[in-house]
């Protein structure tokens, strides 16, 4: 392959450094650790029983892969396919059956995984893939170039009608084996955020059988190279997985030098069960019913901080908090009303009041933990300029309108401060809260066009999962992403924004691309397709004995150097 210069790319901080080698880096014993290519970080913990710092179990004493664990969550597992995947929690989930190519480390950073590293032409264009050697699927099936490019193969399949297929189907023009451990990627074009989709959990590495099986084996028995196994998911009470003794991220030689996980970290087994009330979750983390809860509810925060049996803990993340408008449904194909919404919300009572104050006020499509957000000034809490709008629109009574979202306590409750706050300008919100299988088929696996869709509103947080800007708004309000095919269900058409994305996606020149998102979001700002609520913190809380539970930036739960003392 001619080349006219060779590179390797770490294009989540947008320049050149050396070729990545080793999985990770140290025992997880603190929460400065940092991960082969990645800078130390902090996490902010809130520590239980009057603030003292937990104990660290022992090197080796730890018992947690001799014990059976229980973690509550608030809604269900959706699919068990990262291509058809649009929840954190089913992807997150994922993450631990199937490693990826590339992944993160605690602090959100690119590691290489099933990679060892890459090498990219100066367009961005070519990327020839050296993979890790050593590795089996948990069946025993070998991990090689044949198994990737199974896997590209399916990425790259439009028919199979995935949630994901936009996320690189696009951008794929060829992918070819060079070695039994080496793999070419051709781009159609240039595409900057490449390795940092590759690092999203949609693109963790499934066994070839089961993709060879079809889509519906792939939905409902993964497997893959990661530190936990599939064992069995029944929908609506539990989804369990088991411990991988032999995965490879314990073998500091197959790692490069450092283990990826101490020895004895890990689980037996671990059992999710949605949960949707939230009281229930709380009082089971506390009764010792479950061992693991995430997210604590905002109004729980403090009781679990102050029980001395409880470790509950905060970090600030990249979810970002929406109210989606229908744009191709009057009233809300009207500019003027839409602003006149975010004037009719005050976002700083919705932080004190749905999230007890844990959050920011949101200042763009994106929250400033990813690369290249830029901040707009939020407009105020103002009744009279929203009713001025809404009367220039040719609403001065108002009007009626409904908010469709998954039953959980919390979506409830922030759907009712909405459904007050618009009351105060003539909008009379009517609440739709269903399960979230049903959201799900009404919502976001629609074939209708905006105008005809069911949904008129609709509440959502998002993550970009790739921790770059393309993913945290190309899903959400790109031509391309309107239902089934993604995430753009404010039925937002802007062929300027359309041009700034792609002018982003082709050039790997971090000025080019930097300018072309401070351009978009600028945009965004000044349509208001939805209305930008807040950044979430991330809250989770374990049991006493349970350390190195932690959450990634973007909500997915990490426990992958998880440890219990006796």
């Amino acid at each position: 392959m001619r080349r006219t210069g060779k590179r390797v790319y770490a294009l989540l901080l947008a320049a050149a450094m050396v070729t990545l080698t080793a999985c990770g880096g140290g025992s997880g014993t603190t929460d400065t650790t940092a991960a082969a290519g990645g800078a130390a970080g902090t996490e902010t913990t809130a520590a239980a029983a009057g603030g003292e710092t937990q104990a660290e179990v022992p090197a080796g004493e730890s018992v947690s892969q001799e014990s059976d664990v229980v973690a509550a969550v608030n809604v269900d597992f959706v699919t068990m396919d990262p291509m058809d995947t649009s929840d954190t929690l089913s992807g997150g989930i994922q993450r631990m059956i199937m490693d990826g190519l590339f992944g993160f480390d605690d602090d959100m950073k690119i590691i290489p995984m099933l990679a060892t590293g890459y090498e990219a032409n100066d367009d961005a264009t070519e990327f020839t893939i050296s993979l890790r050697e050593g590795i089996s699927f948990s069946d025993g099936t070998p991990w090689d170039a044949d198994a990737a490019l199974a896997n590209f193969a399916k990425w790259d399949d439009e028919t199979l009608g995935l949630k994901r297929t936009t996320f690189l189907c696009n951008v794929l023009d060829s992918f070819e084996k060079v070695d039994d451990y080496t793999i070419k990627v051709t781009l159609t074009e240039p595409f900057g955020a490449f390795i940092s989709n590759l690092a999203h959990p949609a693109c963790v590495i499934m066994n070839p059988k089961t993709i060879e099986a079809g889509v519906e084996e792939c939905a409902r028995n993964p497997i893959g190279t990661g530190q936990y196994t599939f064992v069995e998911w029944i929908e609506g009470d539990h989804l369990t997985l088991a411990l991988n003794k032999d995965w490879w991220g314990y073998d500091a030689d197959i790692c490069g030098g450092t283990a990826l996980a101490d020895a004895d970290a890990g689980f037996k087994t671990i059992t999710f069960k949605p949960v949707p009330e939230s009281a229930t979750r709380v009082a089971m983390v506390q009764s010792g019913d479950a061992q693991i809860i995430w997210p604590i509810p905002t109004e729980s925060v403090s009781v679990l901080e102050a029980d001395p049996n409880v470790n509950a803990q905060q970090g600030e993340g990249i979810v970002v908090r929406y109210f989606f408008m229908n744009n191709q449904k009057p009233p809300f194909n009207d500019k003027r009303v839409r602003q006149a919404v975010d004037y009719a919300v005050d976002k700083n009572a919705y932080i004190q009041v749905v999230k007890n104050g844990l959050a920011t006020p949101a200042t763009s499509i994106i929250g400033p933990a990813v690369q290249y957000y830029k901040g707009n000034e939020p407009r105020p809490y103002d009744i009279e300029k929203a009713k001025e709008l809404l009367a220039e629109a040719g609403y001065p009574d108002g009007f009626k309108t409904s908010v469709i979202f998954a039953s959980t306590t919390a979506n409830q409750k922030q759907c009712e401060f909405l459904k007050q706050q618009l009351e105060q300008v003539g909008i009379e919100l009517e609440l739709k809260g269903m399960e979230n299988a049903l959201v799900v088929e009404k919502v976001e696996d629609t074939n209708a066009a905006g105008a005809d869709a069911e949904v008129d509103c609709f509440v959502i947080g998002w993550s970009p999962s790739t921790g770059d800007a393309d993913w945290g708004i190309r899903p959400l309000l790109a031509q391309e992403s309107e239902p089934p095919m993604s995430y753009n269900i404010c039925y937002f058409e802007n062929d300027e924004l359309d041009g700034y994305l792609q002018t982003a996606l082709q050039s790997a020149d971090d000025d080019v691309r930097r300018e072309a998102y401070e351009k978009a979001q600028d945009l965004i700002w000044e349509e208001s397709p939805m209305l930008f609520l807040c950044n979430d913190s991330n809250t989770w809380a374990t049991g006493q004995n349970i350390q190195n539970v932690k959450i990634y930036a973007d909500g997915a739960i990490n426990m992958r150097n998880a440890k219990m003392s006796k």
